[in-house]
């Protein structure tokens, strides 16, 4: 019998030995009950008002361009998230190891509203925008509204800039030409969201995407620092900056922009239809006459007399102009090559501007009463025919003129009707010149842009921004029009 209790004896102790054994196991592999989630370091957006509720690569925030130079920065981080407008927002969390400081909005981080925009830095005109510096608190980011947004941090200055990213389409080859975007529209989802045009027509142009109207937004104030609102490059795989898309055919098209959380944005163009026939309107018309140092020769002989297209696409085709000096009393007429189709003598003139100098008719042609410098405008839209004479106005904008407000008194030349000059005033500072020829008939300053280069004057025509013109304050610029030469003296 004590045999017997014995053996139970040890039965049970090895039992209980080995019990013990498996809990010591057991804690040993328990998860803490507070972990550290362990993810990459980096700069992450993180909140309830987003998809990223949880840590997530797909939040990871990313290098992207410098708009100023379009190379990249380290600094400049970005990210575009889908946000529910209201209270929950998101936090930018930096990551280092196991240690995780949280960021949100700082004291004079604030909506940037439409009075403090300076039309020269291009930034988005029909989307809202959001800029200021960062702080260390669990404050949230918050927005008004559902949407998709471009969330921008630069960790060396210190600034997040967000914008509500409503995607548009912007070029020549666009209804709205280079003046104003083609809205796209979309539903609100948060991992996923399609912009679409439907049924678009586009011409055989080039074009973009972009936000809200606007190619960029500054992320100081000297504007060293700038993040892009466009998309070029592929329409399949459109990236920051991107050069133009090329569009090869008029046509109707469907158009996409695709954005997944935490993917490159994808396009896609399909052909819908075939457009409806386009206006026709002369490739070139010169300007002849004994009113002009032209003469009666054979339009096409000169090539200074030719006029000039607006710059900006389909809004602005079929308008031509040229400064010129004309002399009172003298007959002149505005022609395409060889005397074409196109011959415009004083009776073939649907309308004269009522805000322009009076036309005389002169044996069918035109004249004005008074000899002097001119800018001469035709209108060829709507199928009409239109003719504007006015006294020539030239005027600088940019850095070298003070400002980029357009039409300022200031910075109007003055005509010199004995030289045949046009004289701007000296440049305010040293930098990078800029002229147009203005007119109530141009929608914009840059639709009638030239500059002087190497002593002669080249237009931007229909085509895109000039090469840049450096000035030095003081400097003077003569401008001849009849022979389109010039001086920066």
């Amino acid at each position: 019998m004590k045999k017997n209790h014995l053996r139970k004896l040890l039965y049970l102790m090895g039992v209980l030995l080995l019990a013990s054994m498996v809990m010591i196991a057991c804690k040993k592999d328990d998860p803490d009950p507070d972990p550290t989630p362990q993810v990459e370091d980096g700069i992450y957006i993180k909140g309830a008002g987003t998809a990223l509720v949880e840590f997530d690569l797909k939040g990871l925030m990313k290098p992207t361009l410098n708009e100023n130079g379009q190379e990249e920065r380290a600094e400049l981080l970005e990210l575009f998230v889908a946000v529910k407008g209201g209270s929950e927002g998101f936090n930018i969390v930096k990551v280092a190891g196991t240690t995780h400081t949280v960021y949100g909005p700082g004291a004079d981080f604030a909506q940037i509203t439409e009075d403090e925009w300076d039309t020269s830095n291009e930034y988005p005109r029909t989307s809202r925008f959001w800029r200021g510096l960062i702080a260390e608190t669990d404050a949230k980011f918050t927005i008004p509204n559902d949407g998709l947004y471009q969330v921008v941090y630069d960790t060396e200055l210190g600034v997040v800039v967000i914008v509500e990213a409503k995607w548009g389409m912007i070029g020549a080859a666009t209804p709205g030409g280079w003046s104003d975007d083609t809205e796209m529209t979309t539903s609100f989802d948060l991992q996923k969201m399609e912009f679409k045009v439907v049924d678009i027509p586009l011409l055989k142009n080039d074009w973009k995407f972009r936000i809200g109207n606007g190619w960029k937004v500054w992320m100081n104030e000297d504007g060293s620092v700038r993040v892009n609102t466009n998309l070029g490059g592929s329409v399949s795989a459109p990236t920051p900056g991107g050069d133009d898309f090329v569009n090869d055919e008029y046509a109707l098209y469907t158009v996409t922009l695709n954005w997944e959380l935490g993917k490159p944005f994808a396009g896609d163009i399909v052909k819908t239809g075939e457009g409806e026939p386009l206006p026709e309107y002369p490739e070139e018309m010169f300007l002849v006459g004994s009113a002009t140092a032209y003469g009666w020769d054979t339009p096409g002989t000169y090539e200074d007399a030719l006029m000039h297209p607006l710059a900006g696409g389909a809004p602005s085709e079929g308008i031509f102009w040229k400064i010129a000096h004309l002399e009172g009393g003298e007959g002149f007429k505005l022609s395409d090559e060889g005397w074409g189709a196109v011959n415009l003598g004083y009776n073939e003139i649907d309308e004269f501007d009522a805000e322009g100098v009076e036309v005389g008719e002169d044996g069918g042609n035109m004249k004005v009463a008074e000899s002097g410098m001119y800018i001469i405008v035709l209108n060829l839209r709507d199928d009409q025919i239109k003719v504007s004479v006015k006294p020539a106005e030239v005027y600088g904008i940019g850095d070298a003129f003070g400002g980029w407000d357009a039409a300022v008194p200031a910075n109007k030349f003055t005509i010199d009707n004995n030289a045949k000059t046009l004289v701007s005033p000296p440049l305010a500072a040293t930098a990078n010149i800029r002229m147009y020829a203005e007119h109530n008939w141009i929608p914009d300053w840059w639709n009638a842009e030239f500059n002087v280069f190497n002593g002669e004057i080249l237009y931007r025509n229909a085509g895109g921004d000039q090469e840049a013109v450096p000035g030095e304050a003081g400097q003077v610029i003569t401008l001849h029009f009849d022979d389109n030469t010039g001086s920066i003296d």
